[in-house]
């Protein structure tokens, strides 16, 4: 019998072999080794979705076999190195969240604490539907509930 050699990046928690047992959670490290996720970093002078100018801008291209997705990203100047798939899609898993757990625009203003009267948070608030769309055709919805709701985020 020819097993397909595995190695650590391969593993996840319980068995060793990219599979994570009952119970347990991959983290989004595994998620991304597991699904072979990559990521292309640019500088951009901006993020259109963000007013601060006091962060370091980004157009993240992350790649998953054929599939593909660009999406502007910032971090603040003290964080140092450019954002890795993980730190992208863990950003990203955490938005998500945010418009997948809430019915409305004012569960979002709630639940991230923005004012319901705000135009800015239904600016933010678009634009993170928007991006939670994009991420949900990316991943596919099987792969895309698994990264929301059964991986471990940061």
């Amino acid at each position: 019998m020819n097993a397909t050699p595995r190695t650590a990046h391969d593993m996840l928690p319980g068995d060793g072999f990219g599979q994570a047992q009952e119970g347990e959670r991959m983290t989004a490290k595994q998620f991304i080794n597991k699904h072979h996720i990559r990521a292309t970093v640019e500088w951009a002078d901006s993020n259109p979705n963000m007013d601060s100018r006091d962060m370091n801008h980004y157009k993240v291209t992350l790649r998953m076999g054929r599939r593909q997705m660009t999406t502007p990203f910032s971090q603040g100047f003290g964080i140092t190195g450019e954002p890795t798939a993980d730190d992208v899609l863990d950003c990203m898993a955490s938005d998500a969240t945010t418009v997948d757990n809430g019915d409305s625009f004012e569960d979002f203003c709630g639940e991230l604490g923005y004012d319901t009267d705000s135009r800015q948070a239904e600016r933010i608030y678009k634009a993170t539907q928007a991006q939670t769309a994009k991420l949900k055709r990316f991943l596919g919805d099987e792969l895309y509930n698994v990264l929301l709701w059964d991986t471990e985020r940061s």
